[in-house]
């Protein structure tokens, strides 16, 4: 696997009151294909981040109204802008004040007056480390949906597999129950039939047997034959799988 080019649209900001300074990093980095911008102070430095955030960040620590450590802890706090390299560049050349600089979460730290094959080194250095970085994370969202993707094919496996299950349940129940079902609706048509030797109180309970017996033949057949995973709470907090017949059936309608 080939190395990303760091400097394919890499944008520079630079932070920098000398502009001597500042003209020489700009020329260097641009002789190696880095967009540059240039402010003198960390207002202004501020201002062309939230304006558009560069891929890198020069920072000189002493600046007109202040600190660049400042500029720098600021960004770090920041979860929108925390991921911007920054390489400060500063005179101090004690062990603390490089220590200090990389506490704040600084990327790296130059020391003036710098070498330009050094400096080209450190910038080319951390637009790789960040170029891979966002590789990284583009092959974690591609992961991530396939992952997706993967659980909802399994779960419409699962689905698949259980109405399967279920309409070879029907099928044994189906069978089981439409012998005796058939022998209770034949005996109520036939009492019906002879409705007038009956009291009314017995034929009501001969109609609800024979709507009940429909309403029975219906679940089973819709058992058998179900194609959709819908459920239904029959009990408050217990989703199941939804076996209501239509209000025809409820109405007594159909024959056995």
């Amino acid at each position: 696997m080939t190395d990303p080019d760091p400097a394919v649209a890499a944008r520079i900001l630079i932070v920098e009151d000398d502009p001597v300074q500042a003209t020489l990093i700009s020329e260097l980095l641009a002789a190696r294909g880095y967009a540059t911008t240039w402010k003198r102070t960390l207002s202004e430095g501020a201002g062309a981040i939230r304006a558009e955030a560069p891929d890198l960040l020069l920072l000189d620590r002493i600046l007109p109204d202040g600190d660049g450590i400042t500029l720098c802890r600021e960004l770090k706090a920041d979860p929108a802008l925390l991921a911007i390299p920054v390489i400060l560049l500063t005179a101090r050349d004690q062990v603390a004040d490089r220590v200090e600089g990389l506490l704040v979460g600084a990327d790296d730290y130059i020391s003036k007056p710098f070498h330009a094959e050094e400096l080209l080194a450190r910038v080319h250095g951390c637009l790789r480390t960040l170029s891979l970085q966002r590789e990284l994370q583009v092959k974690a969202e591609e992961l991530e949906e396939k992952n997706q993707a993967l659980v909802a094919a399994q779960a419409r496996l699962v689905r698949s597999e259980r109405l399967a299950a279920i309409g070879e349940i029907g099928l044994a129940i189906r069978h089981e129950i439409n012998n005796p079902l058939g022998t209770i609706l034949g005996f109520t048509e036939l009492l019906l039939s002879q409705a007038e030797d009956l009291s009314q109180d017995v034929q009501r309970k001969l109609e609800a047997i024979r709507r009940a017996s429909l309403r029975i033949r219906d679940v089973v057949r819709r058992l058998e034959g179900l194609r959709k995973d819908r459920t239904v709470e029959y009990v408050p907090g217990m989703p199941m799988t939804d076996l209501r017949v239509d209000g025809s059936v409820e109405a007594g309608e159909g024959t056995p």
